[in-house]
């Protein structure tokens, strides 16, 4: 058998050389997963893993949300809402409703949120006259502001919990990232808008905003609302679309319409690839393996804080993982016996961000370009500058602090 830590890094840049050659995610993903398992894992043991993948509880439940979520946001474009919700932003100003719609949105921890928030401005993205790869950036970039500090995300709780450090502690540890992410998001869409001219102007809307705000974007609102009081989300989406559904008095074929939508087979395959690729580097031990390499070849701690969480946030382009996988690892060097290392945290966590932004599994990454259909690899021409920025002024304290 290959050693893990090889087979991890080939799986990625299978994944990549897919995606390059315009192969669908999902099925790039799929053969990633495929790869890493024929390479580290009993032939006998790869079909009991896709079978215990697809029946797991949480699998099913990605798989329900994001459905859920999806033919919300189609039903909610079907009835005119998101528009609706588009203009009233417009009146606050064009561009900054550019920002705004989706750093609201991502407020709620919702997987593939940024979906929600590019059919919202899908028509304003066309008149500002943005190409498909400026309007995925811009919509995935603001959504994800809040994902390294806000405490409601599973991530930044279940880093509390790893490293037994209060929640307040890591939330303040962390604010600076998320001033960070709105700077260089600020200074990078400056750049792409000031060119830019509304080609004809949103007829007005009348009424106050703040109610036509209410009125066009009660779903969302209603959704950031139960999941921040603690209910699952497996629960809000089934019920606000529902409730959706019965204010909106929608009809049958327009619930079909949104229903076909949502359980597109490509997303579910997508959905259902990315955790068999989760899945697959937990039950090889691959990342294990790597930190067991890295001290092995006596790497400096900080390319092990930095390295760690990244290799495992772009390999599986969830947040919960790198922090579940990487984090464990890396409790001797972040809380010892002495206290806590406040800036090996702020290097651990924002490393693994950066992975995870970077990913070419990221499911608002994804879904996003696939939505503007953008082209992935152009996307990153303004993706890499802000977040190479950011990784390189957390090494630098870091470096500074050690």
């Amino acid at each position: 058998m290959l050693n893990p830590s090889l087979a991890l890094l080939a799986s990625i840049a299978g994944i990549l050389i897919l995606l390059r050659l315009k192969i669908h995610p999902g099925l790039a993903i799929f053969a990633g997963s495929l790869i890493i398992s024929l390479l580290i894992l009993p032939l006998h043991s790869i079909p009991k893993l896709m079978i215990q993948t697809l029946l797991n509880h949480q699998t099913l439940r990605l798989l329900a949300i994001i459905a859920c979520a999806l033919t919300l946001s189609r039903l909610m474009e079907v009835k005119g809402l998101l528009a609706k919700l588009a203009a009233t932003m417009e009146r606050i100003g064009p561009k900054l409703a550019m920002h705004l719609t989706p750093a609201v949105i991502g407020l709620v921890p919702m997987p593939g949120g940024a979906l929600v928030s590019a059919t919202a401005l899908q028509d304003l993205t066309k008149r500002i006259g943005l190409t498909p790869e400026q309007a995925t950036f811009i919509n995935f970039w603001f959504r994800h502001i809040w994902e390294y500090t806000l405490p409601v995300y599973p991530a930044v709780i279940t880093a509390s919990v790893i490293l037994s450090i209060p929640l307040s502690s890591i939330v303040i540890t962390l604010a600076p990232m998320t001033a960070l992410a709105i700077a260089f998001g600020t200074v990078s869409t400056y750049r792409i808008l000031k060119m830019k001219k509304l080609t004809e102007t949103r007829e007005k809307t009348s009424g106050s905003i703040a109610f036509n705000l209410l009125k066009a974007s009660w779903p969302v609102l209603l959704l950031i609302s139960l999941i921040l009081v603690g209910l699952d989300a497996a629960v809000v989406f089934p019920l606000v679309l529902t409730l959706c559904a019965v204010q909106q008095r929608a009809k049958w074929p327009e619930l079909k319409e949104a229903l076909r939508y949502g359980l597109g087979p490509k997303i579910l395959l997508l959905l259902y690839a990315v955790m068999l690729y989760k899945a697959t580097i937990e039950s090889s031990g691959a990342a294990y393996t790597l930190l067991s390499d890295m001290e092995g070849i006596r790497l400096p701690t900080l390319a092990i804080l930095a390295a760690l969480p990244f290799l495992v946030g772009f390999a599986t382009g969830l947040s919960l993982p790198f922090v579940g996988i990487a984090f464990p690892l890396l409790v001797s060097f972040i809380a010892p016996d002495s206290g806590v290392n406040s800036y090996a945290l702020l290097l651990a966590y924002t490393s693994g961000m950066v992975g995870l932004l970077l990913s070419p599994l990221h499911l608002c990454l994804i879904l996003s370009a696939e939505y503007f259909k953008a082209t992935l690899a152009k996307v990153y021409r303004y993706i890499l500058p802000p977040l190479l920025a950011m990784e390189a002024i957390v090494i630098l304290i870091y470096y500074i602090a050690a």
